[in-house]
């Protein structure tokens, strides 16, 4: 298993809380509809941190039990 990139594509960082398993979405789990992701503040609840994009997903993902 090869270690994450710490930039996103555009150049900014990937918060160090992130886990290794933290990458792009294929399907249809993303953080941005993560029962755990708040989307006004970008924040993840499960790893307590800010910066995490929508479009990226991890291996704790969960879905969300109510609508927007």
């Amino acid at each position: 298993m090869s270690k994450r990139s710490m930039f996103y594509p555009n150049g900014e960082f990937i918060p160090y809380q992130m886990p290794q398993d933290y990458r792009p979405s294929t399907g249809r789990g993303s953080c941005g509809n993560c029962g755990l992701f708040s989307q006004k503040h970008m924040f993840c609840g499960v790893y307590r941190t800010k910066g995490v994009r929508d479009t990226y997903v991890c291996n704790k993902w969960r879905p969300r039990r109510f609508k927007r």
